[in-house]
């Protein structure tokens, strides 16, 4: 087999098993949140790891973009994503409760636009770890 073969199907089977594992810790959940919601830009698919406030500030906002993405869509259009980058800057653990502190680099091509800090609150729900709230400063 050539290498670069082996090389994807490497890269191919590590996605698979990551794709397939059960990402239930407070950071995972945290970290799926930020690739979901601020890195894909997808309200919808960050819904189900929410619950609580987080939950109810993304059904506000995907009412809010409902027509725009609709528009979008309908015109084959999609807006040119900036390229998200975060680094954990703090984690606080309460008895119930872990909150994470993320600094978020966003960027257009070379260029770093601006910063920002992020808190993802996370809880056990029903045995799930769910993302509570989520704020920026």
């Amino acid at each position: 087999m050539k290498p670069r073969y082996v090389f994807l199907f490497l890269l191919f089977s590590v996605f698979s098993v990551l794709a397939c594992s059960d990402r239930n810790t407070p950071r995972e959940v945290s970290e799926d949140f930020i690739h979901t919601y601020y890195q894909r830009a997808d309200q919808t698919a960050a819904l189900p790891l929410c619950h609580g406030l987080a939950a109810e500030k993304l059904e506000s906002e995907i009412a809010s973009v409902r027509e725009v993405r609709s528009q979008e869509q309908s015109l084959g259009e999609m807006p040119n994503m900036p390229d998200i980058e975060y680094e954990p800057i703090g984690t606080a653990n309460k008895p119930t409760q872990v909150l994470f502190n993320y600094r978020l680099t966003i960027k257009h091509g070379d260029t770093t636009t601006h910063s920002r800090n992020v808190i993802i609150n996370t809880e056990q729900i029903d045995g799930r770890w769910k993302v509570i709230n989520f704020d920026e400063y």
